[in-house]
């Protein structure tokens, strides 16, 4: 049987707990857990452009696809962007077992759930295990799923915020508060007293220049670079990364599209061997990113078709527990 899942189903899930952030880290360990031991195979993201008049962005159409066979999904992700209006993101997910279309999700809530998701992931793996103070530069929507994420998976005791608007930064602080009462959260007045005593760092930006330095990062603290996935755009400059200890999401998708590490690439600033590896290879024990308390560990990531794929699988089979979706006729 095949279900549709539009933003309305999806919202209700979410809204009802039926499906809660630690389901969707959950799910996108999972994913990442079958790229570890080998079990996956990846379309790493396709762009294409289109150049648009009188507009001085182009729009794009994105695709990625993949297999999962422990988690038992394959299918591909694709969304338009640069139109306005934000993502509009279609996911077609098919039994890996029976080769039948389980589900076909067009919601853009997805996404930003998945992305915290995965950040969580790499903070669960790669940051100490006592890590209490989070800074966050970034305060649009996607900052306040890292926020969530990391929640699920470290006991924080207090956050910090940095955006250059400040009635943003406001905003998500006041968010953060009645979401969180537990937590301590200030707004900062810039990037650096954002990250000042931080044992976790998210940047989480539209910036296309390095929106932080490398003496600013505590030692021992754990990074997610979650910004832009544009050649020509970067978060961090190479000053950052010859700090840290790097794992991305997915090795080829990373070099090919991530400014942060093709920049300083091509100026002959690092080598490819400045990644140690991906995060389903540190899920699966096959590479430490943490060696000693002091170390920074630094993860990379633009996100990949196998975050979305983990996710609708779950969504699919929340979804059909609770009676939500349509159900296509013909679908298989």
């Amino acid at each position: 049987m095949t279900i549709f899942l539009n933003d309305d189903h999806i919202r209700h899930l979410h809204d009802s707990g039926a499906v809660t952030m630690a389901d969707y880290v959950e799910a996108v360990e999972a994913a990442y857990r079958d790229q570890g031991t080998g079990d996956f195979q990846i379309l790493p993201r396709q762009n294409f452009w289109m150049e648009r008049p009188g507009q001085t962005k182009p729009g794009s159409l994105k695709l990625g696809g993949g297999l999962l066979m422990t988690v038992g999904v394959m299918g591909c992700s694709m969304y338009s962007t640069g139109y306005g209006g934000g993502m509009n993101l279609w996911i077609t997910a098919y039994s890996a077992v029976t080769g039948d279309v389980e589900a076909i999700l067009h919601s853009g809530q997805i996404g930003p759930m998945k992305t915290g998701a995965t950040s969580a992931i790499a903070a669960k793996y790669m940051s100490r295990p006592d890590a209490a103070v989070a800074g966050i530069i970034g305060s649009g929507d996607q900052a306040r799923t890292q926020l969530m994420g990391l929640m699920v998976v470290r006991p924080l005791r207090e956050v910090r915020v940095y955006s250059r608007d400040a009635e943003n930064r406001e905003s998500f602080a006041a968010w953060a508060r009645q979401t969180f009462p537990q937590l301590t959260v200030l707004a900062s007045m810039s990037a650096e007293a954002a990250l000042a005593g931080a044992d976790i760092v998210v940047t989480v930006t539209n910036s296309k220049t390095p929106v932080i330095e490398a003496g600013w990062i505590e030692a021992g603290a754990h990074c997610n670079f979650i910004g832009a996935h544009y050649p020509e755009q970067r978060e961090v400059d190479e000053a950052v990364l010859k700090r840290g200890r790097i794992i991305v999401d997915d090795f080829d998708q990373a070099f090919h599209e991530k400014g942060e590490l093709i920049i300083p690439l091509k100026a002959g600033a690092i080598s490819r061997d400045i990644v140690l590896g991906d995060i389903g290879s540190v899920i699966a024990g096959k590479v430490t990113p943490r060696v000693a308390e002091d170390d920074i560990t630094i993860f990379l990531s633009g996100g990949t078709s196998l975050e979305y794929l983990g996710s609708s699988a779950m969504l699919a089979r929340k979804a059909k527990a609770a009676g939500l979706g349509q159900t296509l006729d013909g679908g298989n």
